[in-house]
């Protein structure tokens, strides 16, 4: 029988082969949608597939679908990030696992993120390049609103990085740190509402208020919490001099 140590790893390894499972379907898609386009990098009206559903405007949907998912799953690792900080699942959630996941989905949230970026360079319409995506406020779509989610991308992998720098930076630079993870979310909502060609869409505007209502809620809910922690230590401290 499994101790509570290696019960806890081999859940943490099951969490970190499901990224990679979304990661190698995303990558398939990716290149179901480029080849046999993939030696020049553009997918063209030349090089379409009709047999397998491929048109001109298949990057344009895959671009708008990945997005939609990538803002989803940074959503999800916003609120499951909260959910961890405020402590209201650590009595039901092995710590391993709920780590687990919110690396799970920050990761996979960057995958699709890349995967909503890269794609554009075999759109027909727009004619991005590398640079546009790598560069804030080049590209030739709603300029300052693309830049915008250009640079909640590095602050998403910024943060991503920085679990697996915590010992090093230490905890306090470290905490200090992930708080750049509201920045990212409030700059990729605003990204997505006002360069995404889907924002009007009753669903996609369920999805913006929905996640920002969670993850206002759990903010306030946290700052509560923070503060009678400290107003604990403050007593014990008191009681204790």
């Amino acid at each position: 029988m499994l101790d509570s140590k290696q019960n806890d790893t081999l859940i943490l390894s099951a969490a970190t082969f499901l990224a990679c499972a979304g990661a190698v379907v995303a990558l398939g898609t990716l290149l179901l949608v480029l080849l046999p386009g993939a030696g020049s990098g553009i997918l063209n009206a030349d090089v379409l597939h009709p047999s397998l559903g491929i048109t001109a405007k298949t990057a344009w949907h895959f671009s708008r679908s990945s997005g939609t998912v990538a803002f989803l799953l940074l959503a999800a690792s916003t609120i499951w990030g909260l959910l961890l900080s405020s402590k209201m699942i650590k009595q039901h959630v092995p710590a391993a696992l709920s780590l687990g996941m919110h690396k799970t989905l920050s990761w996979l949230a960057i995958l699709l993120t890349g995967l909503h970026a890269l794609v554009l360079l075999a759109d027909n319409y727009y004619s991005y390049t590398l640079a546009n995506l790598l560069i804030p406020f080049t590209g030739p779509y709603r300029v300052g609103w693309v830049g915008i989610g250009i640079i909640a991308f590095y602050i998403m992998v910024l943060t991503s990085g920085s679990f697996y720098l915590r010992k090093r930076i230490g905890q306090k630079l470290w905490r200090r740190l992930h708080y750049l993870t509201f920045a990212a979310y409030l700059m990729a909502t605003f990204h997505g509402i006002q360069a995404g060609t889907d924002s009007g869409n009753l669903g996609m505007q369920l999805i913006y208020w929905g996640s920002g209502f969670l993850v206002l809620t759990l903010t306030f809910q946290r700052m509560l919490v923070g503060k009678a922690s400290a107003n604990a230590r403050a007593a014990s401290r008191g009681r204790s001099a």
